[in-house]
């Protein structure tokens, strides 16, 4: 006799129709099957059944029969008449799969004990703790009788969709393609596409083997929720393939709003994308996406243009280019918006580019970027910034690292520098940034594109913290009038290798830099003993810089100073001063120093000519005890206050060759010892001394005057207090 089997993998017990008629795509992770090899059975004649149980790739959205539905318990209904011998299957059987432990097998065997006609083996399954009382699901059965009858082929077997009586074929999409069946409903079970496929009448979509399966003439569609997944579409990171084709496809269909991108076993490769509107991408944590290392001089990875509502999020993702192929050219940049609206991107790296990791700018039909958020991503080890901000309105940027980015000029953490008159930077807010170990700047701030011009600058900069880059955080190229604030708020820098900060060529008409709080440490690491280039914050003009008659409108508000090195590097805390002569140092403020440590007393502020210059000192900071040693005036050893509180004798403070605007000094008695202030010998104070060169002096306790230079050889007294007379 021939026996034969068949593979129905059913769903029918109606007992849990019920329970789960809410779950039209409930499925059950398992795949069983009864099979046998025996053919000629005669009455009494021991046989074997086999059985098996492998885990599916089912989406992990998919709703389950069962709970914890990996693990189950088995029972067989036994046809009349046969009897179990032998193997390795009893009821109640229980295992659990696992992805490493994807497939279980048993053996069943016995015999006829008398001759039936036929017979059916029925398999069941249930949960892992089932007993008796429990509800048992048929999941296969095999037809086997002591008769010939027609086998039915493995594409036969059924799952029936919980909450219906309806059977679906477990198939591969090309098995699908090359029968015709009846059924409305299908289980696809190719590695990375498997899902559930509908019968849909109406529809007229082509196949693309990932949503749309056309055979013979009947469209199934892919039933989900939520975001696609590029896997479907035969996008796999195996770190080898060119996906850019596939997924371009994938992002220009209006169909798919939402793509989901599962981590690769290595990277998605891909040289460059277009990215549309209306568009999301998510990325599972830890996902890499790798640049082939070819784009063209003008070519960038991700490329948003003039698109809209755009989020792209992910969670330690990674994108990726090879900077290493780039040696020339600076426009290589990961991603670039240029005249976009509403876009989102979160928890993303871009890194190694040939250009800069992250790019804002305009378009020829849309001035500025808007409504842009940049939360939680990095870039590392570009070529030329790791964000540059060239035109954007209402642009946030939060939380963000900016590290190692060299190779071509600025080579800065962050470059804000529009490129033309007519762009912006309005509404731009840049939240505890770090910047680190860059070539060039932490921060850096370019505006001079937009003197002259109606345009308003507004950027805040809070908390932002830089470690190890050239400065903390650059501003240049303001060579006229700009109106609007630039705000630095909270700011730590620290081991600069030159200082925390500087103003360089900065128009005293443009507009006002505020830095309040700031902190800097340990900067100079090159090693400058120049008063300016080795102070903690510079503001300063070139020997040969062009630009406004005057520089400055920089204002330090409570600013911090250390040194705490063995060997200090740091020449003074803050100088002032136009090297070309051109003009003065201007509008410009130092509000009450609050720490000045490690630093040489003697020069902590290095003023050259100044103009409007506001000084405030609450903590005393600038007040210094002459003590026992008389004092030459110079442009390093500036203070807001001298007096002789500790000095045992007549002391000297000689006035010497100190420029007109210099900023007023006050001099104070503390002790009945004389204080003697002595001016060059073709100078005058007046109005008290007319004659050149006279010196004034007091030894009256509370005594006090106020100096300002009004003219070369001109100092005017602004306030006196108490007694002082004038050398006879």
């Amino acid at each position: 006799m021939t026996t034969w089997s068949t593979k129905f993998l059913c769903l029918v017990l109606v007992g849990i129709l019920t329970l789960l008629s809410a779950h039209t795509n409930a499925i059950d992770p398992i795949r069983f099957s009864l099979r046998t090899s025996a053919t000629e059975v005669g009455v009494n004649e021991e046989f074997e059944i086999k059985i098996k149980a492998d885990l599916l790739n089912i989406p992990a959205n998919t709703v389950y029969v069962f709970e914890t539905a990996r693990a189950f318990r088995l029972k067989i209904i036994l046809p009349d008449g046969f009897q179990q011998t032998g193997g390795s299957y009893h009821d109640f059987i229980e295992d659990e799969l696992s992805g490493s432990k994807p497939s279980a097998f048993y053996t069943l065997r016995g015999k006829f004990v008398s001759a039936e006609r036929s017979g059916i083996f029925q398999l069941l399954r249930s949960h892992k703790s089932a007993n008796n009382a429990s509800n048992f699901v048929e999941v296969d059965r095999l037809l086997f009788g002591m008769s010939e009858g027609t086998q039915e082929g493995s594409s036969n077997a059924r799952i029936a969709l919980a909450g219906k009586i309806s059977y679906v074929p477990y198939l591969s999409m090309a098995e699908l393609r090359s029968i015709t069946d009846t059924a409305t409903t299908v289980f696809i079970t190719d590695p990375f596409r498997a899902g559930i496929f509908k019968h849909n009448p109406s529809s007229t979509r082509a196949d693309d083997g990932a949503l749309t399966i056309v055979a013979s003439s009947k469209r199934y569609e892919r039933v989900y929720s939520g975001p696609v997944n590029v896997e479907w579409f035969g996008v796999v990171g195996d770190g080898t393939t060119d996906h850019t084709a596939a997924l371009q496809k994938i992002l220009d269909r209006t169909d798919i709003s939402s793509i989901h991108f599962p981590k690769p076993a290595v990277s998605y490769r891909i040289k460059n994308l277009n990215m549309r509107s209306n568009k999301t991408l998510t990325l599972e944590e830890g996902t890499v996406v790798e640049g082939l290392g070819t784009l063209g001089l003008e070519e960038r990875m991700i490329m948003m243009y003039n698109v809209q509502n755009v989020s792209i999020k992910g969670n330690n993702v990674v994108f990726k280019d090879q900077k290493a192929k780039y040696t020339s050219g600076e426009q290589r940049h990961i991603f670039i918006m240029l005249g976009v609206k509403n876009v989102t991107i979160e928890g993303i790296a871009a890194n190694n580019s040939g250009g800069d990791g992250f790019y804002i700018g305009s378009s020829p039909t849309q001035k500025f970027s808007e409504n842009v958020k940049l939360i939680n991503i990095s870039a590392d080890n570009n070529r030329r910034q790791g964000l540059s901000i060239i035109s954007g309105k209402n642009i946030e940027v939060i939380s963000p690292v900016f590290s190692n980015t060299n190779g071509t000029a600025p080579s800065a953490g962050i470059d804000i520098e529009p490129n033309y008159p007519d762009e912006f930077l309005e509404g731009i807010r840049i939240t505890n940034p770090i910047t680190k170990n860059n070539v060039g700047a932490g921060i850096v701030i370019l505006i001079d594109d937009f003197k002259g011009t109606n345009r308003v600058v507004d950027i805040a900069i809070t908390n932002h913290t830089d470690d190890g880059s050239f400065y903390g955080a650059y501003i240049s190229r303001a060579t006229g009038a700009i109106t609007g604030t630039i705000t630095f708020q909270n700011p730590i820098w620290k081991n600069n290798k030159a200082n925390g900060f500087c103003a360089s060529n900065y128009s005293s008409s443009a507009c006002a830099v505020q830095i309040n709080d700031p902190t800097v440490i340990d900067c100079n690491n090159a090693g400058s003993t120049h008063a300016l280039f080795g102070s903690a914050m510079l503001v300063y003009r070139e020997a040969n810089a062009i630009g406004d008659a005057n520089v400055g409108n920089v204002h330090i508000i409570r600013p911090k100073v250390y040194d705490t090195r063995t060997v200090k590097k740091m020449v003074s805390a803050f100088a002032f001063e136009d090297v070309s002569k051109k003009g003065t140092v201007k509008n410009c403020s130092l509000i009450d120093p609050a720490v000045l440590e490690g630093l040489d007393a003697l020069k902590y502020v290095h003023l050259a000519v100044m103009d409007n210059f506001a000084l405030s000192d609450r903590h005393e900071k600038l007040t210094f005890d002459i003590a026992q040693a008389n004092r030459l005036l110079t442009y390093g050893f500036f203070k807001k206050v001298f007096h002789n509180a500790t000095s045992t004798g007549l002391r000297t403070i000689s006035l010497n060759g100190l420029p007109p605007n210099y900023p007023a000094i006050t001099f104070e008695v503390r002790t009945a010892q004389i204080l003697r202030l002595i001016p060059l010998i073709n100078d005058v104070i007046l109005p008290i001394s007319v004659n050149k060169g006279k010196y004034i002096q007091s030894n009256v306790v509370g005594s006090k005057i106020t100096l300002r230079k009004i003219a070369t050889n001109t100092w005017q007294v602004d306030e006196m207090v108490g007694t002082w007379t004038v050398q006879p």
